[in-house]
């Protein structure tokens, strides 16, 4: 048999799939290299190979969340949501973005909806303590203190070490006049960190709202020497000696 010759044949055309599939590897290539560069800090350089990974990959998921990162590092935060939204109609299995999308949400002013951005992320990682902590605090701005209470209990819960959780779960007990439990949760923040000045600062307004003013003092002393340029706390302490 003569080998057949390939003279005058015709080329053959390019799949689509395999356009698409290397539009797809290009993609990629740029999200990887904005990933980097994202961890570096230098987010307009990341954010052009992002923009440049969507442009080969209209629903490429991590390029549009982390479009909505940097829009939201950069403040840009309606313009977060946005990009975040967009990426959870591809993906909306993601806790991340959900509990991304809420943070940007928070900065809205859109507690409500943030709220139920946390508790999405909640469902699909019920381990997800900062979630817990941040709904907390979008809980205690729409002055539901209960909820507030069970939602940093959860995060304590899940992770034992949260001083920043305990020190907020006191400062919401202080508002329920229930001043020893804030002064007893602001001590577990201070026992995990010694150095967390906000701590001794929240167990002084909770020793002055009980009279014990010395000790409210001292508290405030300690907040003031870890902080010494936090002049609030030097302005509370007068107050306080004044009484």
């Amino acid at each position: 048999m003569k080998p057949r010759s390939n003279v005058g044949s015709q080329p053959q055309p390019v799949g689509d799939n395999l356009l698409a599939t290397q539009a797809q590897a290009q993609a990629q290539v740029r999200f990887n290299a904005g990933l980097a560069l994202h961890h570096k800090g230098q987010l307009i350089q990341a954010q052009q190979m992002y923009q440049q990974a969507l442009a080969l990959q209209p629903a490429h998921f991590e390029a549009l969340h982390l479009l909505g990162v940097i829009a939201a590092q950069s403040k840009y935060y309606a313009q977060a949501v946005d990009f975040i939204s967009r990426a959870l109609e591809i993906n909306p299995n993601n806790a991340l973005a959900y509990y991304n999308r809420g943070n940007a949400l928070m900065e809205l002013g859109q507690r409500q909806a943030a709220i139920e951005s946390y508790d999405k992320a909640i469902v699909l990682k019920p381990d997800y303590a900062n979630a817990y902590f941040k709904r907390g605090n979008a809980l205690y701005q729409l002055k539901r203190y209960q909820a507030t209470i069970e939602s940093y209990n959860k995060a304590i819960t899940l992770r034992q070490d949260y001083v920043e959780a305990l020190v907020n779960r006191g400062v919401v007990l202080n508002d329920l006049k229930q001043h020893q439990a804030a002064i007893d949760s602001y001590n577990k923040a201070i026992a995990l960190n010694p150095n967390f000045a906000e701590a001794y600062y929240n167990r002084g307004i909770a020793l002055n709202d009980l009279r014990q003013y010395e000790a409210a003092i001292e508290s405030y002393d300690k907040a003031f020497v870890i902080k010494p340029d936090a002049a609030f706390f030097f302005g509370v302490r007068l107050i306080t000696k004044m009484n």
